[in-house]
C-alpha cells in the first residue's frame, strides 16, 4: 500500500473495535487516540496515563499518533508536555465544508488555536470562533 501512496490510520483508538491486535497485525501508519481519553486530562488521571502510554507505543512502533478531541488550551498544554506533536479538535476548528477547506488552503492559511481565518465563509468562521 505504501508504494501506491495509501496511508492507513486506525481511528478512535482505544475504544470499540480498535485494539492492540489491529496495531500488531495491520500495516498502520498512524493511530488516532480517541477523544474520550482527552476530555478532562490532568496528570495522575487514567486518561493521562493512557495517552502517555499510547504515545510511547506509537514512537516505539515508528508510527504517527494523532490525539483527537482537543478542545481547550489546557488540554493542548498537557498533551504537548507528553510529547504530542499531532492533535485535532474543536480548539482549532469545527468541521469545514470541502469548499471552505479549499479556500483555506488556497490562501496558504492554516488553523491554529489562536487565529481564526478571515477568508472562510462567515458561517464556517462563526463555527470556528465558537470552538
Amino acid at each position: 500500500m505504501t508504494e501506491t501512496g495509501i496511508r492507513l490510520s486506525l481511528d478512535d483508538f482505544g475504544t470499540g473495535y480498535s485494539s492492540l491486535t489491529h496495531v500488531h497485525k495491520l500495516p498502520l501508519d498512524c493511530i488516532k487516540v480517541d477523544r474520550s481519553f482527552v476530555h478532562g486530562i490532568r496528570p495522575n488521571t487514567a486518561g493521562y496515563g493512557i495517552v502517555k502510554s499510547l504515545l510511547a507505543l506509537s514512537r516505539d512502533m515508528g508510527i504517527a499518533c494523532v490525539v483527537e478531541g482537543v478542545e481547550t488550551e489546557e488540554e493542548l498544554s498537557i498533551l504537548k508536555s507528553l510529547g504530542t506533536s499531532e492533535v485535532q479538535g474543536y480548539l482549532f476548528s469545527r468541521p469545514l465544508s470541502e469548499a471552505d477547506l479549499g479556500r483555506l488552503f488556497a490562501k496558504g492559511m492554516t488553523l491554529s488555536s489562536s487565529t481564526v481565518t478571515p477568508d472562510i465563509s462567515p458561517a464556517a468562521q462563526k463555527t470556528a470562533q465558537a470552538g
